[in-house]
């Protein structure tokens, strides 16, 4: 499948869905996608000129504090988050090599404990930046790597078509 919108494009597989696809209407003007797999696998894709000065360390570090403060404050769900443990990974992105983030947590809910990974990685693409994470349970990780590497590796951009 092809999601072709506004000058974004990438491929994902059958049985993915974009579940949105919106533009802040602040003066960064984000632009942010989810696409969904099986087993709550996502992959979100945020574009903003406003991204080329952030450091990916740094992001994904405020993404995993935003992460436990939303379980904290869900308190519904119960859902607790372990520690973060990141390490440094590469991969390929819009056709190109580029340096991330992996982060490895554990969330507890409901009397289990599920390992998770999220990964994070910022692209440099035709006159904006884009900051791209995925995220899976460990036990759905080797089902969701194939989605997870054809829409990173399709990602496009192009400026002017929006």
């Amino acid at each position: 499948m092809v999601y072709n919108k506004d000058g974004v494009s990438f491929e994902h597989p059958v049985g993915w869905k974009v579940t949105e696809d919106v533009v802040a209407q602040d003066e960064t003007r984000m632009r942010s996608i989810d696409l969904e797999g099986p087993n709550e696998a996502v992959v979100t894709l945020m574009f903003s000129p406003f991204f080329s000065g952030q450091d990916i360390e740094k992001f994904a570090a405020a993404a995993a504090r935003n992460r436990a403060d939303a379980a904290r404050a869900n308190t519904a769900q119960q859902a607790r988050m372990g520690p973060v443990t990141a390490t440094p990974i590469t991969r390929q992105v819009a056709g190109k090599e580029n340096k991330g983030v992996s982060q490895r947590f554990v969330v507890s809910m409901l009397g289990q404990n599920l390992p998770h990974e999220a990964r994070f990685f910022k692209a440099a693409l035709d006159g904006t930046t884009a900051i791209i994470m995925t995220q899976v349970a460990d036990e759905d990780a080797k089902a969701a790597e194939p989605g997870f590497a054809m829409a990173l590796d399709t990602l496009r951009y192009h400026a002017g078509k929006r």
